[in-house]
């Protein structure tokens, strides 16, 4: 299933859009069921996943990013 949404974080809007899986599986990310992720900030990139990084946060603000949006994903 496509979901996309946007999460503020800290004052700024945070786009993103994710293929979540029913199942678990070792492609999704850390084993589970988001299988393909895509995640904006003011149009630029940071976290692309599609069955493996393509494209890791950077900084730790950026990682903090990523859980943000992994913990509103239905999973």
């Amino acid at each position: 299933m496509w979901t996309t949404g946007m999460v503020h974080y800290q004052g700024q809007e945070v786009d993103y859009i994710a293929k979540v899986s029913d199942q678990a599986s070792e492609f999704g990310i850390d084993g589970g069921r988001v299988f393909k992720l895509d995640i904006e900030v003011a149009g630029a990139c940071i976290a692309s996943y599609d069955r493996g990084w393509d494209t890791y946060p950077k900084t730790d603000k950026q990682e903090t990013i990523l859980e943000s949006v992994l913990a509103v994903l239905p999973v």
